[in-house]
């Protein structure tokens, strides 16, 4: 993709009822993925490699079946048996209209939208995400082409959605639904609103609109998922609006050396009086507590913390120990998110 914006509505029909049944829709779609992709439309490109449909030779036209599948994965559906097996559920146009001026930043389009109607604000994709729009400025777990870039205003774009009444803790369907859900916890692992600098400025206006910083489960599950997203600027701007420090695993994250040294007592070992650290919030992968000055190494590589890398160093780590989410050692982790100095810092201790 180019640095530009992706042109938004590229597979978005003009439909001029507001509302049509999700078949028809779908079937408008198929049509307008197949002419996107003989221009050689960028989003269309992307959407086919999202689906896994390799596009067509040059010069062919992209097969009726293979669109179709493309466009019922795209919306997160198995296939297109599955999608039709949906096709009299409604879409609502001006739903569709107003997720296409959240993606592009369109701010007078989407106020439009809401002028005319207001229970846009709260309402829900018909498709099986069942993300609203407030989830759509996470960039996360929707259709492809909705997911390609954050645009450099979406804070107000997102102020505007809180203004009108959406709600800032909604779950919704992605990824298995549940308390992960949320557009606070979709946010901080999302990787376009961090390209586009936006990343804190979101999270800040998300907790300003009153979204429970430690998740709704409070569990710390936004702070745990900026972290294993590997999203710096996103977990210090949640410990900023108050999220709970509450571990060496987040202290070491965060690379707050005061904090991790208080949970070493004199003689260089853990505190006994520290609650041992079960699993990643409340309903995560198991974490095994004799391992945490290992999983704090890890994360507080992965987040290029060097004071506290040393630091933990002296507490004699076992290098070879992976975090339970992405099985990454320490060094590992810092190879991963780019850290070189961790790398070439963990690689000395760890020898050949």
């Amino acid at each position: 993709m180019t640095g530009a914006m992706p042109t938004p509505g590229v597979l978005t029909p003009s439909f001029p009822a507001p509302r049509v049944e999700l078949g028809r829709w779908l079937a408008l779609q198929v049509e307008l993925l197949r002419g996107a992709v003989v221009r050689g439309d960028e989003v269309a490109i992307e959407v086919l490699r999202f689906a896994d449909v390799p596009p067509p030779a040059q010069g062919d036209r992209l097969g009726v079946e293979p669109a179709r599948l493309a466009i019922a994965k795209d919306h997160w559906y198995a296939d297109w048996t599955d999608a039709l097996a949906h096709g009299h559920d409604i879409v609502d146009t001006r739903f569709e209209a107003a997720a296409d001026a959240v993606h592009a930043g369109d701010l007078d389009t989407l106020r439009r939208l809401l002028d005319a109607q207001p229970a846009l604000a709260t309402m829900r994709s018909p498709f099986p995400h069942r993300q609203t729009l407030v989830h759509h400025v996470a960039a996360n777990g929707i259709e492809r082409e909705r997911q390609l870039r954050s645009p450099t205003n979406a804070v107000d774009v997102l102020r505007l959605l809180l203004e009108r009444g959406a709600d800032s803790d909604a779950t919704c369907e992605s990824y298995g639904a549940g308390s992960g859900t949320t557009a606070l916890c979709l946010l901080v692992s999302s990787v376009h609103p961090a390209v586009a600098g936006v990343q804190a400025a979101l999270v800040e206006a998300l907790c300003d609109a009153g979204a429970r910083v430690d998740g709704i489960d409070d569990d710390g599950l936004p702070l745990w998922t900026a972290i294993l997203s590997g999203h710096t600027k996103a977990a210090e701007a949640l410990a900023g609006c108050g999220a709970r420090v509450d571990n060496l695993c987040f202290a070491a994250a965060l690379g707050d050396l005061d904090e991790v040294r208080r949970y070493f007592g004199a003689d260089g070992g853990l505190r006994t009086t520290v609650a041992p650290l079960q699993r990643i919030g409340a309903h995560g992968p198991e974490l095994v507590p004799a391992l945490v000055v290992e999983y704090a190494l890890i994360w507080a590589a992965a987040h290029a913390r060097r004071d506290v890398v040393e630091f933990l160093l002296t507490k004699d780590p076992d290098l070879r120990v992976t975090e339970p989410c992405f099985h990454a050692t320490a060094l590992g982790a810092a190879r991963y998110h780019g850290n070189d100095e961790m790398v070439a810092l963990l690689s000395r201790r760890a020898g050949p």
